[in-house]
């Protein structure tokens, strides 16, 4: 008896381990990239399959990247059209070369982050999209990051 009850224990705590990580992962908050940082990169996307990343190191999270046809300068003002274009998004802080917004869902309206940086010494744009809250996004966060990418093809701006 006393050894099925310390396997149940066992069992019981990796649960709520697990719960744990999930609910700290989840509420891993994106913020702006600081002003002043003198080489910026966008974060690292939680272990959860609600983030994509151009920048990202892991093949759940990874998208390729956003290859410049045009300078970084005449790219970036279709790149903030297109995103403040994009439906239930809002652009909170810009910056020359950086853009952070805000997108919500449509029936719930979830708070999404998406971000885009210009890195013109690589000749790319890195993009972030990720959840706010919760495990999974259902791929919403993919398919915005590659509405992105085909509304930036369809003006010029990438390869």
């Amino acid at each position: 008896m006393n050894q099925s009850l310390h396997r149940l224990n066992r069992y019981w705590y990796r649960v709520i381990g697990f719960l744990a990580l999930c609910a700290l992962a989840g509420c891993a908050i994106t913020r702006p990239i600081d002003a002043g940082d003198p080489s910026p990169r966008l974060s690292e996307c939680p272990p959860l399959p609600n983030c994509v990343s151009t920048e990202a190191s892991t093949s759940l999270h990874r998208v390729s990247p956003f290859e410049l046809i045009v300078s970084a300068d005449d790219a970036w003002p279709v790149v903030k059209r297109a995103v403040a274009a994009m439906p239930r998004t809002t652009i909170v802080v810009e910056r020359p070369g950086y853009l952070f917004a805000k997108c919500h869902s449509a029936v719930f309206h979830f708070v999404d982050y998406l971000e885009v940086l210009s890195m013109p010494e690589k000749g790319t744009l890195a993009v972030r999209s990720s959840s706010l809250l919760g495990i999974s996004d259902l791929g919403v966060n993919y398919f915005r990051v590659n509405r992105l990418r085909e509304e930036l093809k369809k003006q010029g701006v990438i390869k």
